[in-house]
């Protein structure tokens, strides 16, 4: 028989679980976020440990193998979950870094925080999250389209435009010689 619990009571099997608050799924942020905002945040989330917010690698290559898509949704991605404040760059990745070829010496991905939570590295903090989320209010976007052109039932904007319309054809019928 396999033991389902080690020494200190703890859980040998495994699966893994983390959470979503309820809270946090209900903030302005994470309701406006895009799908591929959101899958990427749990992708990140994912990697969290328990003790390495702050320290959390994901490349842009990594998010793309792991959402299955291309760079450009996961660049705005990225892009959007830190100007709702959902993440921070604490270390930012390069290129040109120089990694060992046994693999040792830095990584090239960002070291990612989410805000959500206390901060593990480089110096434990007990305090709680930054939650930078909480205080990020949607834009203020003007419609492109105005509301009277609307699939909705006809306006008095709708009338004039099919009065002077229905002139503008009379008239050019009037120009031709035909009443």
């Amino acid at each position: 028989m396999t033991r389902k619990h080690n020494n200190k009571g703890r859980s040998t099997s495994e699966g893994r679980y983390f959470q979503m608050y309820e809270w946090f799924m209900k903030s302005a942020a994470w309701q406006y976020a895009t799908v591929y905002e959101k899958a990427l945040y749990i992708e990140i989330k994912r990697r969290y440990n328990g003790k390495n917010n702050g320290d959390i690698s994901m490349s842009h290559r990594e998010a793309q193998e792991l959402l299955q898509c291309s760079n450009r949704p996961i660049s705005t991605a990225f892009t959007g979950l830190q100007e709702k404040g959902l993440i921070k760059a604490t270390v930012k990745g390069a290129f040109d870094w120089k990694v060992s070829r046994t693999g040792s010496g830095n990584g090239r991905a960002t070291r990612w925080e989410l805000t959500e939570l206390p901060r593990d590295v480089p110096v434990k903090v007990l305090s709680g999250g930054s939650k930078e989320f909480m205080s990020w209010q949607p834009p203020t976007e003007k419609t492109a389209v105005r509301l009277e052109h609307t699939n909705g039932t006809p306006t008095a904007h709708h009338f004039e435009n099919k009065v002077r319309l229905e002139r503008t054809i009379n008239a050019g019928a009037y120009a031709y010689g035909t009443p």
